[in-house]
């Protein structure tokens, strides 16, 4: 199985107090994980948030991290938009809206039958779009 992690699940690791467990998941399946250009953006903003020592550690951190991913990191293109629009229509119809940047993500896991692995399964459950919660399994 491979899977998609999203932005709360990848930054465990550069976090004070990461979530041991979750850093283990990560460790086990490291070679099977994608991420996406979205969850960059959001880890690059979460960065840019700090100050200090802090901020220059976390800029070391997500340049080692977008290194480690190389070629496992997928944007948001032609085929993921027409995957967006069925899912966006879908979902608008069952009245089951989510966040734009989850549905960006959702839709880029869906076009490349990848499990998004995220510990905010509230946002992401939705019919056709499959959820693993790392935090729930440690």
């Amino acid at each position: 199985m491979s899977w998609l992690l999203d932005a709360d699940v990848l930054s465990q690791p550069a976090k004070q107090k990461g979530h041991a467990g979750v850093i283990a998941w990560l460790e086990k399946h490291k070679n099977h994980c994608y991420t996406s250009s979205i969850v960059i953006a959001q880890l690059a903003f979460w960065v840019n948030g700090k100050q200090g020592k802090q901020r220059l550690a976390l800029q070391a951190w997500l340049k080692e991290l977008i290194d480690a991913m190389h070629g496992r990191i997928l944007g948001f293109n032609v085929s993921v938009a027409h995957v967006w629009a069925e899912q966006q229509h879908r979902l608008q119809a069952a009245g089951q809206r989510m966040p734009i940047e989850d549905s960006y993500i959702a839709a880029i896991a869906r076009r490349h039958n990848l499990t998004i692995v995220t510990g905010n399964v509230k946002d992401f459950r939705r019919p056709g779009i499959k959820v693993f919660n790392p935090f729930d399994e440690s």
